[in-house]
C-alpha cells in the first residue's frame, strides 16, 4: 500500500477540497498519513489569491523533496491554473494537476506508480465513500464554486471559472453523513458563496433544510459577498437556533474611487448601512472583513478614508492584505502602482486597528454566557474553541469534552481570547 500525505495552502474552500480528495485517496487504498511524517505521495493543494501564496506552494514543494527525494510531488488546484508552465519547470514537482485534474489524482497517480503510460482518465465521484475526514471537529462542505464578479485584483474567475452551485440534495445527503460521523458543525463554503443557486433555491433555503438535521447543532458560514444575499442572511440568523451569529463580509476598501476602480459593485455607504442593518438585529455579531492596502491610485486620503470607515463599523476581525498583482487582471496594468512598503504600512496600521477592536469585542463578552465547540485540548491541559462569534476560549480542560459545547461565562479577555 502507497501512503500519501498532503498540504493545502489557501481559503476554506481548499480546505473543503482537499478533504474529498484525501477520501478518494482512502477509498482507492492509499494510507493517508500527516504531512510531517514520510510518504511516497504528497499532493499540495496550491493557492494563487496572491504571490505570496504561490511563493509558499513551491517553497513547500521544495521542502518536501529536500526532506524525502523519492516522494512524488504533485501540485493541484488554482495555481496550476494560472502558472501551470512555470510550476511544470519546477524540479522538485513530478506532477501538476488543475481544477478538472484534481478530483481524478489517484487514478493518475496509480498510473505513474505502476510505472505504466498514462490511460484514459477513469472519473472518480467526488464524494465517494468513506466521507471526508477534517483534523477538527468542525467540517467544511463545498456548496458553490466560480465567480464572475471579474474584481479588478482579483484572479479567482481565471482560477476557478464561472460560478456553479452543488445540487441542494447532495449537499443535504453529505451533511446528513457529516453529521453522522460525529461532527457537530458544518461551515458552508464557495467561491462566491451568497450566489449559490440550484434549480430556484438560494443560500437561505439551503441553510433551511440543513437545519433540519436533526443531530446538527451549528452551522456556519464561510465569506460573503455584499450584494448578494447578505440582507436575507442576517434575517434568518436573527431567528435560528443553529446558524451563528458570525457573518465576513469583505469590504477591500472604504474610500468610493477606489471601491469603482476595484470593480467593486457598492459604494461605502451602501456597505456601511448592510453592517448597520446587521448590528441592529444582532447586536453582539462577529463581524469580518477582507481590506486590500495600496491598491493602484490609493491615494494618502482615500487610505485615511479606510481607515475612517473600519473605526467606525463594529468589525472584530480583519483580514487585511497589501496588494499583490495578479498578471492576467486588470489591476496589474493599472497606472499610479503604489511601491510595496506603503502597501506594508499601511497594512500593518490597519492590522493593529483590528487587533485593538478584537480585543474591544471580546471584553463585550466578560460575564456574558458564549456557547462554543470545544476544538482540541493541549498537552498543558487547556482546551480551545470557538464561540457562535468565532471569539476564542481557553478553559480548564476538565471542564469539557472535545468536541462538545459548552456553555462558559468568561471573566476575562487576554490578547482576545475568553477565559473563565
Amino acid at each position: 500500500m502507497s501512503s500519501i500525505c498532503f498540504k493545502t495552502i489557501g481559503c476554506r474552500l481548499n480546505q473543503a477540497e482537499t478533504a474529498v480528495m484525501s477520501a478518494q485517496f482512502d477509498a482507492a487504498g492509499f494510507d493517508i498519513v500527516p504531512f510531517d511524517e514520510p510518504a511516497d505521495v504528497c499532493v499540495i493543494h496550491t493557492c494563487t489569491i496572491t504571490a505570496n501564496a504561490e511563493k509558499t506552494c513551491i517553497r513547500t514543494a521544495r521542502a518536501v523533496k529536500k526532506r524525502n527525494p523519492a516522494c512524488r510531488v504533485i501540485l493541484a488546484g488554482c495555481a496550476v491554473e494560472t502558472t501551470r508552465e512555470k510550476l511544470l519547470a519546477e524540479p522538485s514537482v513530478d506532477i501538476v494537476a488543475d481544477q478538472s485534474e484534481k478530483f481524478n489524482l489517484p487514478h493518475i497517480i496509480l498510473n505513474a506508480l505502476s510505472d505504466n503510460a498514462p490511460n484514459e482518465r477513469t472519473d472518480i465521484p467526488a464524494c465517494p465513500a468513506p466521507a471526508p475526514r477534517f483534523d477538527t471537529t468542525r467540517a467544511l462542505i463545498k456548496v458553490q464554486d466560480g465567480c464572475d464578479f471579474c474584481c479588478a485584483y482579483c484572479i479567482v474567475p481565471a482560477a476557478r471559472g464561472t460560478p456553479r452551485s452543488l445540487p441542494l440534495s447532495d449537499i443535504v445527503t453529505e451533511a446528513r453523513g457529516m453529521v453522522d460521523a460525529g461532527y457537530k458543525e458544518l461551515v458552508l463554503t464557495g467561491a462566491n458563496l451568497g450566489c449559490y443557486r440550484d434549480k430556484g433555491y438560494d443560500l437561505v433555503d439551503l441553510i433551511n433544510q440543513l437545519e433540519q438535521i436533526n443531530d446538527l447543532q451549528r452551522l456556519r458560514l464561510s465569506s460573503i459577498e455584499s450584494t448578494t444575499i447578505e440582507r436575507r442572511i442576517v434575517d434568518h440568523m436573527a431567528t435560528s437556533t443553529k446558524l451563528c451569529h458570525n457573518l465576513h463580509i469583505p469590504l477591500q476598501s472604504g474610500d468610493d474611487n477606489v471601491l469603482a476602480a476595484m470593480g467593486r459593485r457598492y459604494t461605502s455607504s451602501e456597505y456601511r448601512s448592510v453592517i448597520e442593518y446587521a448590528v441592529k438585529k444582532l447586536p453582539f455579531l462577529g463581524l469580518g472583513t477582507d481590506i486590500i492596502t495600496g491598491f493602484p491610485g490609493e491615494t494618502d486620503a482615500a487610505f485615511r478614508n479606510t481607515v475612517t470607515l473600519v473605526e467606525q463599523v463594529p468589525f472584530n476581525n480583519l483580514h487585511v492584505f497589501p496588494y499583490s498583482v495578479r498578471t492576467g487582471t486588470r489591476a496589474a496594468d493599472m497606472p499610479d502602482q503604489i511601491p510595496m512598503d506603503v502597501r506594508r504600512e499601511r497594512a500593518r496600521e490597519l492590522i493593529e486597528l483590528g487587533d485593538r477592536k478584537r480585543q474591544q469585542f471580546a471584553d463585550s463578552f466578560i460575564g456574558r454566557p458564549v456557547h462554543t465547540l470545544i476544538e482540541k485540548v493541549s498537552e498543558d491541559g487547556i482546551a480551545r474553541g470557538w464561540t457562535d462569534e468565532y471569539l476564542e476560549i481557553e478553559l480548564p480542560a476538565e471542564q469539557c469534552l472535545i468536541n462538545s459545547i459548552a456553555c462558559i461565562t468568561p471573566q476575562s479577555a487576554r490578547n482576545a481570547i475568553l477565559r473563565p
